[in-house]
């Protein structure tokens, strides 16, 4: 038995019925982590069985070592995914079941803060001139203006008709992966899309600066930046990062047919991307540049990342989309508060918690969420 299920059990704080009630809520959410990621793994597995080749053996020791404070058996198909991509083998490589199911609602310390990652009021929460410029809304089927006017869906289109194009228009709340973003050309294609979806947001689009662009002149390519709230002391720090590009006319969503690939600690680009089932490209596919340059601003990228970061509470682990704009400005197109890819960076052979790793480990192990 898992030795969060054992602390439940071992429990004098809980009753009979609550321990019940908790025994029952991690199960659920620890089968899950594993049947999902299992599935995933065999996908990966199917198309590149060489990424299923073991580890040195000291290696996956050390790795059920230290990782059987949440499992007896711990799945080593991410640590040799990651080895077998990167070459790299690394025992903090965070295990992807055990990261949903133990480690990230250990560290999200109210479901509250999730509010904060609602796109149509990051211009009200956050500075200035970071975030995308915002237009027209529309929370919960009620139409409202850039003030947050209640307007009626008439007043929004004769509104729409006087700004700048093209825009973008997203869905502004629990959205994931690119999905619902289009671009709108003219008004009859947004007054359309505007008419198919109740919570949504229109906002400028961004153009990207060359730098960006001669990678992949679609859309925006985006850097994920992490960011880390030590539990010891409360300071932010930025873990990793990754630069997402489209690929084939696509956004820059692994889910829609993007690829990533690691940042270094010193700014320079990781050699090589991969695509969402760990494919690696030397250079894009598209347009043939090399993976070789270091990102511009990079410090300037890194303190603006741990400014917004420090603004979001109730978590301690805040991912941010950011993008490099045609005026050498970093602006934050999104914040995400939870379902996040450990393997933008593990991808890339670096543990999604670097030096912190041991630290996150006694802090889950001890202030578990399931007997908080």
């Amino acid at each position: 038995m898992d030795n969060a299920l054992k602390n439940i059990i071992k429990s004098n704080k809980l009753n009979a019925r609550e321990k019940a009630k908790r025994f029952a809520y991690y199960y659920a959410r620890k089968r899950g982590a594993e049947k999902s990621w299992t599935n995933r793994h065999h996908k990966v597995f199917e198309q590149r069985p060489s990424y299923n080749e073991p580890c040195a053996a000291g290696v996956e020791s050390v790795h059920q070592q230290k990782w059987s404070v949440f499992r007896q058996k711990v799945d080593m198909s991410t640590l040799r995914i990651c080895k077998n991509i990167s070459g790299h083998a690394d025992e903090r490589i965070i295990p992807e079941d055990i990261f949903v199911s133990d480690i990230e609602p250990t560290l999200m310390l109210d479901e509250s803060g999730h509010f904060l990652s609602h796109k149509s009021f990051y211009n009200r929460w956050f500075p200035e001139g970071v975030f995308p410029k915002d237009m027209l809304h529309c929370i919960n089927g009620q139409h409202l203006d850039a003030d947050f006017n209640p307007i009626s869906f008439d007043d929004l289109i004769k509104k729409a008709k006087s700004i700048s194009y093209p825009v973008v228009i997203k869905p502004n709340w629990d959205s994931y992966g690119g999905e619902g973003v289009f671009f709108a050309e003219n008004i009859e294609r947004l007054a359309s899309l505007c008419e198919q979806s109740n919570n949504f947001v229109v906002e400028e689009q961004i153009i990207q600066h060359d730098f960006f662009s001669k990678y992949n002149p679609m859309g925006l390519n985006t850097i994920r930046v992490y960011v880390y709230k030590s539990v010891k002391d409360n300071c932010h720090h930025v873990i990793n990062m990754a630069l997402r590009m489209g690929k084939g006319g696509s956004l820059d969503n692994e889910s829609l047919g993007g690829i990533h690939k690691l940042i270094n600690p010193d700014g320079y680009m990781n050699n090589y991307a991969v695509d969402k089932y760990g494919e690696k490209y030397l250079k894009h596919p598209d347009t043939g540049y090399a993976f070789d340059e270091r990102i511009p601003a990079f410090e300037e990228l890194k303190s603006l990342s741990r400014k917004i970061a420090s603004q979001v509470y109730f978590t301690r682990i805040v991912g941010l989309d950011v993008c490099y704009d045609a005026d050498s400005n970093w602006r934050v197109i999104e914040v995400n508060t939870k379902g996040h890819t450990i393997r933008f960076s593990q991808y890339g052979g670096q543990p999604f918690f670097g030096k912190f790793t041991d630290e996150v480990i006694r802090h889950c192990r001890q202030n578990h969420w399931v007997l908080q």
